[in-house]
């Protein structure tokens, strides 16, 4: 199989502090992880670098056939999924969360100052959304909005 992910040696400090220490890793097409640890253990930062929002300080980190480093960044990241409770810090208050479902085939923080196309979701069973700004969403309705309001049309 093809490997999506490749890192290999991968180091990231941050002034004094060693956040992920020689890292290697392997994630081949089709594949599934989860990543457990406790607090500190550098599973954020991990996925930073993954998700290309982050550089190391040392390392190899292979991302669908581009190396970090030698890739526009911009160009690659709609290219990678990815879901974390940490990246609603980056979301702008206004933001409304059907444009922020809808701008994540984008990312690039929310549709406040990126494109959007509204044909990549259809609205579903959360009407609310459509005008509900991301702060007064509570975390129960974001939940549901991420898991039952939206779904993607099949793609052939």
């Amino acid at each position: 199989m093809t490997a999506v992910v490749e890192i290999a040696g991968v180091t990231v400090r941050r002034g004094t502090s060693l956040l992920l220490d020689n890292v290697d890793l392997v994630v081949a097409e089709g594949e599934r992880w989860v990543i457990i640890g406790p607090n500190g253990a550098g599973k954020t930062t991990l996925l930073k670098v993954l998700s290309t929002q982050m550089h190391p300080t040392a390392g190899i980190v292979e991302i669908l056939g581009a190396t970090l480093g030698a890739v526009d960044v911009f160009e690659l990241r709609p290219r990678i999924g990815l879901a974390s409770s940490a990246l609603a810090e980056q979301v702008p208050y206004e933001e409304k969360v059907s444009d922020l479902v809808i701008s994540a085939s984008y990312w690039g923080g929310g549709a406040s100052g990126t494109r959007t196309r509204t044909s990549v979701v259809r609205p579903t069973s959360c009407r609310c959304c459509r005008s509900t700004t991301w702060p007064t969403v509570r975390s129960g309705r974001s939940a549901r909005a991420n898991a039952n309001g939206y779904r993607s049309p099949a793609r052939s």
